[in-house]
C-alpha cells in the first residue's frame, strides 16, 4: 500500500506531531509511505532515512493526481492543520480526527483572520436553524464555552472517505453528524520508551530536588485553562496545610488562561511546586517517571483521547482523570475518576489524602492501569487497524 501522509512532524509543538512519529515507525513496515508538510524541517532525522518528504504544495502542483492508494490526513483543533484540512476536503482521504471538535480551529481560520463570511457560510452548512444564537454567544458575548456545544466537524465527516477516532465518545459524534460515515474506533497507541535509554527514577528525583519521602504529584502536558491547575493547585495547598510532604511538578507549555505562577504564589506554594516549561521528547519521558501519582483533570473537554493520559497510564503509576467524554470510558479498576461539577475539587482533596495513606493500593491501582495500556493501546495493533481500514475503504467494503 502507497500512503500519502498529511501530520504535523516535530518540532512542530503538538501531541499529534509526536503521536504520528511514534506510529510511523511501525506503519512503515506496511508499505510505502510518504510524508506531507507546511513550511519546515521535520527535526528528527531518522524520518529522512525512511520516508520521502514533501511540501504540501506539491498535491496541488499535480491536482491532487499521484501514485498513492489513499492520503492519510491527521486532523487537530489548532492552526497547525490549516493545510490539512484543506487538502482533505480538497482531495478527499482517510481522516483521523483526534478530537471530535473543530470549532476553535475554523473560528481561527475565519474570524481570526477577518473572514467572518466564511465563519457564518460554516455555521449555515452545520446548524442552519441555530446560527443566530450560536453567533449571539461565539460573536456578540465571545463565550468560548460556547463553542464545545457546537463542534463544525460536519464538513470534513462528510467530504471524508473514512474517518478514525480514538474512543466510543467521539465515534457516536460523528456518526451525529453522518449516520452514513465510514467511521473505526482506533485506540490511542502507547509507545514505551526504551527504559536503557532513561535515567533512573531516584536520579531524576535527587536532581528535581525531591526527597525520597515526598509524595509527588505529576500533571504533564500543554497546561491550558481546562486543565483544572487552579483546581489542583488548590488540593495541593489543602493536602499540605494537613502535614503531609506533597510536592507538585507541572510539565508542559503554559498556554493562555493558565496562571499557574500567578495562583502558586497566591497559595504560598513556591515551595511545593516545580514549573518545569515545554521540555523535549526525551526530557518528558525521564519526567514520567518521576511523579507517585498523575493528576490529569480536563473539563470542559472537546472529547478528545489525551496522549499524555495514555503515557502516564503505561507508567504503572495510577492517574486521576475527570469522569467525562472519552476518559469515561477507562475501566474504573485502572483509574481514579473524578466528577466535573462542584464536587470536584473536594473529591480530588479526599482521593490524594487517601492514595498518600494507602500506598498499597496506589501501587496496585498502578499495575492494573499499565496492564490495561499494554493490553488494549498495543502500538502494533493500531499500526494493523490502520492498514485494515484502509484497505477495507478502497475495496468499498
Amino acid at each position: 500500500m502507497k500512503i500519502a501522509y498529511f501530520s504535523p512532524l516535530n518540532p512542530i509543538k503538538s501531541g499529534i506531531s509526536d503521536y504520528s512519529e511514534e506510529l510511523l515507525e511501525y506503519l512503515g513496515g506496511f508499505g510505502r509511505i510518504e510524508l506531507f508538510i507546511d513550511d519546515y524541517r521535520p527535526s528528527s532525522l531518522w524520518l529522512y532515512d525512511y520516508f520521502p518528504i514533501h511540501n504540501y504544495r506539491r498535491m496541488y502542483e499535480n491536482n491532487g493526481k499521484n501514485d498513492h492508494d489513499i492520503n492519510v490526513y491527521h486532523m487537530g483543533n489548532n492552526d497547525n492543520h490549516s493545510y490539512i484540512y484543506s487538502l482533505c476536503l480538497e482531495y478527499p482521504g482517510l481522516v483521523v480526527l483526534h478530537e471530535p471538535m473543530l470549532h476553535h480551529f475554523v473560528f481561527s481560520q475565519t474570524v481570526g483572520n477577518h473572514r467572518l463570511r466564511d465563519y457564518l457560510r460554516e455555521l449555515d452548512y452545520c446548524y442552519k436553524s441555530e446560527r443566530s444564537q450560536i453567533v449571539k454567544t461565539t460573536l456578540e458575548t465571545r463565550d468560548e464555552n460556547s463553542w464545545y456545544d457546537y463542534p463544525l466537524v460536519d464538513r470534513i465527516v462528510d467530504s471524508s472517505l473514512g474517518i478514525i477516532v480514538h474512543s466510543d465518545f467521539a465515534r457516536g459524534k460523528v456518526l451525529d453528524v453522518n449516520p452514513e460515515a465510514r467511521v473505526r474506533k482506533i485506540p490511542h497507541h502507547y509507545a514505551p520508551a526504551p527504559a536503557n535509554h532513561l535515567r533512573s527514577r531516584d536520579v531524576v528525583r535527587e536532581i528535581l530536588g525531591f526527597h525520597p519521602d515526598d509524595f509527588v504529584v505529576g500533571s504533564l502536558g500543554y497546561m491550558t485553562a481546562s486543565k483544572r491547575i487552579d483546581v489542583l493547585l488548590r488540593a495541593i495547598a489543602w493536602v499540605k496545610k494537613q502535614g503531609h510532604d506533597i510536592k507538585l511538578i507541572l510539565v508542559g507549555k503554559m498556554l493562555p488562561g493558565c496562571e499557574a505562577p500567578r495562583w502558586i504564589e497566591e497559595l504560598g506554594l513556591e515551595e511545593n511546586v516545580l514549573v518545569t516549561g515545554f521540555v523535549d521528547t526525551r526530557t518528558f519521558r525521564e519526567y514520567l517517571n518521576v511523579p507517585d501519582m498523575f493528576v490529569a483533570l480536563r473539563h470542559p473537554s472537546a472529547g478528545e483521547t489525551s496522549g499524555s493520559v495514555i503515557k502516564m497510564m503505561g507508567t504503572g503509576n495510577p492517574v486521576m482523570v475527570s469522569d467525562h467524554y472519552a476518559f469515561s470510558e477507562f475501566p474504573d479498576d485502572c483509574c481514579v475518576k473524578v466528577t466535573t461539577g462542584d464536587a470536584e475539587e473536594e473529591e480530588l482533596k479526599e482521593k490524594l489524602v487517601y492514595y498518600i495513606e494507602n500506598p498499597e493500593e496506589r501501587l496496585t491501582l498502578g499495575a492494573r492501569s499499565r496492564r490495561y495500556i499494554l493490553t488494549h493501546h498495543d502500538i502494533q495493533n493500531s499500526a494493523r487497524e490502520y492498514v485494515e481500514f484502509a484497505t477495507e475503504l478502497l475495496a468499498g467494503g
